[in-house]
């Protein structure tokens, strides 16, 4: 699934001052929102994580590894960056908190479970605990549990209640938000606005000085 996010210049203060600084030079105003709006877009990028830590109990490395992010720029009618959020749900054994960090029995018990055709009594797996939310902390989850795969991914899973092709129990994966799910709430969506119209104005400043001197 994707996320479309947009930055625009609306703000029209810093930029009406630009214009009057630049009102000689040919392009320089052109020159200067540009280069702006590009560090304004690298700004929000880089700060995705910060915004999304701000509700999620997650990594930054686990937001990074599940980002794809792509800018698109227009140039009619002001100045307008459109960065489209892409990306899977990500594992909820990803998210901070979750428990046991590796599959564990519970060997005072014992259950019988249908394993390649045949029922067997195996030791079951501990509970596992998991959330989303910083403002939560890690809840049980109900008959859920934490199992690694023959691929070697290791997650929080539940059982559905039905077989496999080859009769084993089959068992679905517990899933957390993806990415641009986590940035389609309007607090994230603020917060990352309001962030990158503030690097706008600090680098038109910056730009427009950098043109006067000639450095650009």
């Amino acid at each position: 699934m994707s996320n479309s996010f947009k930055v625009e210049v609306t703000g029209q203060e810093t930029l009406d001052k630009a214009t009057r600084l630049l009102a000689g030079i040919e392009g320089g105003l052109d020159r200067a929102v540009r280069s702006a709006m590009a560090r304004s877009v690298s700004h929000l990028r880089s700060n995705t994580a910060k915004a999304v830590q701000e509700r999620y109990a997650i990594s930054a490395n686990h937001i990074r590894d599940n980002e794809n992010a792509k800018v698109r720029y227009s140039y009619q009618d002001g100045v307008q960056a459109t960065v489209t959020y892409m990306g899977f749900k990500i594992p909820l054994y990803r998210y901070d908190g979750a428990a046991p960090k590796q599959p564990t029995q519970d060997t005072g018990q014992w259950v019988s479970l249908m394993i390649e055709n045949q029922w067997r009594k195996i030791h079951p797996s501990v509970p596992a605990y998991g959330h989303q939310f910083r403002s939560t902390s890690p809840e049980l989850l109900e008959d859920a549990f934490v199992a690694q795969m023959k691929s070697g991914h290791t997650g929080i899973f539940k059982r559905t209640g039905g077989q496999t092709s080859d009769d084993n129990d089959a068992i679905r994966e517990i899933m957390g938000k993806s990415v641009p799910e986590m940035l389609d709430s309007d607090d994230v969506k603020h917060s990352l606005a309001d962030r990158a119209m503030e690097k706008f104005d600090e680098r038109l400043e910056h730009e427009v000085l950098a043109i006067l001197n000639g450095w650009r």
